[in-house]
C-alpha cells in the first residue's frame, strides 16, 4: 500500500514542515486544492487523520501527520543511501526520460547523444503535460526530465540549465480561446469571460493545429534553444537523486 503513495508521501515530508495546508501549498509546487485531494487520499487510504480541521481558520496537522512524514523520511533516506551505493559503478544501459511537448526535440536531441557517446542500449522518452510529468518524476518513474520549472520548491542535486525557451502568442480571432490546463489555471478571469468560446487541450500539437486551421488565440511555445538567459523560459534538465554521480558526470558532458 505504502509503495502505491511513494507520491503522496514525499509531498507530504516537505508539506509537514510548514505549518498548515495553506503555507505548505505555496512551497510544494501544488495548488492548496490539489494537496487537499492528496492529503485526503493518503487519509483514506491509511484509515489516519492528518489534519486538524476542528480549527476555526487554517486546519494543522495532527501528531500522526509528523510521525508519518518523520518515519516515511528516515525509510525513503536509508533505502536511497544503500540504492545509490549499488548503483555507483553500475553500467547504465537504460533511461527513462520524461518531457513537455514544447520540448521534444531539445529531449530527442539529448536522446541521440546519449546513443551515440553514452552508449546507452535502451531510452524512454515520454509526453507528459505538467501534472503528470511533476508526479511521475517524484514518485520516481523516471531518471530525468526536461522542463521549464521545477517540479517542487526543494533543491535537486541533479540539475542543468540546459536552454530558453520564448513564448509566441498568436491572435487571429478572439472568440476562441485556445490554452494547455497548466494556462487556463493561471489566466485573467476577465479575459476567459470576454472569450466566447474556450478549447482547453494538453496537446501542444493540437493547439497549433486549431490555431493555424480555425484561428483564435492562445499561446504557443518556440522551439528550445540551447544557451542561457535568452528567453521567457528557462529549460531545465533534472536528474533523479538516485542517479549516480558517474552517470550525471557523463550527462553534464553531453550536454556540455
Amino acid at each position: 500500500m505504502l509503495q502505491n503513495l511513494a507520491y503522496e508521501l514525499s509531498v507530504l515530508v516537505k508539506a509537514v514542515q510548514h505549518k498548515n495546508l495553506s503555507a505548505a501549498a505555496v512551497h510544494v509546487g501544488l495548488s492548496q486544492p490539489q494537496l487537499s485531494r492528496l492529503v485526503a487520499k493518503i487519509e483514506h487510504e491509511l484509515n489516519i487523520i492528518l489534519l486538524d480541521r476542528t480549527a476555526r481558520r487554517k486546519s494543522g496537522w495532527t501528531p500522526i501527520a509528523l510521525e508519518l512524514a518523520a518515519t516515511y523520511a528516515k525509510g525513503v533516506g536509508r533505502l536511497q543511501s544503500e540504492l545509490l551505493a549499488l548503483a555507483q559503478d553500475r553500467e547504465i544501459t537504460e533511461l527513462h526520460i520524461g518531457t513537455l511537448e514544447g520540448l521534444s526535440q531539445i529531449a530527442s536531441q539529448f536522446a541521440k547523444s546519449c546513443f551515440e557517446q553514452l552508449k546507452i542500449k535502451t531510452i524512454y522518452l515520454d509526453i507528459l503535460d505538467f501534472k503528470d510529468l511533476d508526479s511521475e518524476f517524484l514518485g520516481g518513474n523516471l531518471d530525468m526530465i526536461f522542463t521549464v520549472k521545477s517540479p517542487s520548491k526543494q533543491k535537486f542535486n541533479h540539475l542543468l540549465e540546459v536552454g530558453y525557451q520564448q513564448m509566441e502568442r498568436i491572435t487571429t480571432s478572439k472568440d476562441t480561446l485556445i490554452c494547455s490546463p497548466f494556462e487556463y489555471s493561471g489566466f485573467d478571469k476577465k479575459e476567459q469571460e470576454a472569450a466566447k468560446n474556450t478549447l482547453i487541450s494538453n496537446s501542444l500539437a493540437l493547439r497549433q493545429n486549431w490555431l493555424s486551421t480555425y484561428g483564435g488565440t492562445g499561446t504557443i511555445p518556440t522551439e528550445a534553444r540551447k544557451g542561457r538567459g535568452k528567453g521567457h523560459y528557462t529549460v531545465y534538465l533534472i536528474g533523479a537523486d538516485l542517479l549516480s554521480p558517474k552517470i550525471w558526470n557523463q550527462i553534464v558532458q553531453v550536454i556540455g
